[in-house]
């Protein structure tokens, strides 16, 4: 579909974005006149789609999209709130990293409605937390869009053939060797969490090379506490991990050594790369380019 094309009682305005689970439009609901987020769904999956809007409708928090409806049209259709705003990707690639005050202010809303979902009678397990899947909107606050991914942790067995993921904030366990079967479960969000908290206070892309290396190497001045919580939450293992969302929270509103690195040790850290350039350590220039 393209600009102005007309689906219903939606008039079609652009692309908002495109994933695996389907294509989303802003459009405005012309009997309203209101903006809406459009998904399209993917053909094939009628069962599934139903199931996620089922269970989309019944979610109630702040952070969440209101769910207006789901029809067919030649094709399956789900009607959101629209949120403006810019992803979180977006956000920290045109402005950088954030310091480690508004970090853990949007790190404790992320965790909130983790908690929400995590604990309802029949848990929802998000899969695939990561920064294209929030929202910075134009208040400030955070909020969690694209569902596409989410799953009642009771259906259907607990281990499946494949999952959707994205590889650089998905849990292992997700993402299986050949022969193995993908699962997730709670400690598999907090994973996610993890590298999107580590994300969002060093502001380098999550690849092999970058996450050998601790935070406090793209920021010296992070809290130690802080660092020792991303670690935790990103430990390979499920059973190294946080098993729950409220562990992480009672460990980000404990207030310890604050500034990590003193300044003084900050400065000799700056020397020390700056006297290893002087020296012509072409290693380390490759490091930084790497």
């Amino acid at each position: 579909m393209k600009e102005n094309d007309k689906l219903g009682k939606y008039r079609i305005k652009g692309v908002l974005g495109e994933g695996g689970e389907g294509r989303v439009y802003l459009a405005e609901d012309e009997s309203l006149s209101r903006l809406v987020a459009v998904k399209q769904l993917w053909d094939g999956e009628e069962k599934q789609n139903v199931q996620e809007a089922a269970f989309l409708r019944d979610l109630r928090h702040p952070m969440l999209p209101v769910v207006y409806e789901l029809f067919y049209e030649e094709g399956w259709y789900l009607v959101m709130e629209y949120i403006a705003g810019i992803s979180l990707h977006k956000y920290i690639q045109v402005k950088g990293a954030v310091g480690e005050e508004q970090a853990r202010l949007w790190a404790g809303a992320l965790l909130d409605v983790l908690a929400y979902l995590h604990t309802r009678e029949t848990p929802v397990i998000y899969r695939d937390l990561r920064p294209d899947n929030i929202m910075v909107c134009r208040d400030g606050l955070v909020r969690l869009v694209d569902f596409g991914a989410a799953a009642f942790q009771s259906f259907g067995e607990r281990e499946v053939e494949r999952m959707a993921y994205t590889r650089a904030f998905a849990a292992p366990e997700q993402r299986p060797e050949a022969g193995k079967r993908a699962w997730a479960d709670e400690r598999s969000d907090i994973y996610a969490f993890g590298k999107t908290l580590r994300y969002l206070v060093t502001g380098a892309e999550p690849t092999a090379s970058y996450d050998a290396l601790s935070p406090s190497c793209y920021n010296p001045l992070l809290s130690a506490e802080l660092v020792e919580i991303i670690a935790r939450c990103i430990a390979e293992a499920p059973k190294e991990r946080y098993q729950v969302v409220s562990e992480i929270v009672r460990d980000l509103e404990r207030r310890g050594r604050r500034g990590g690195v003193r300044k003084k040790e900050f400065v000799r850290h700056v020397e020390k790369q700056v006297c290893l350039a002087a020296a012509g350590n072409g290693n380390f220039f490759r490091f930084l380019v790497e």
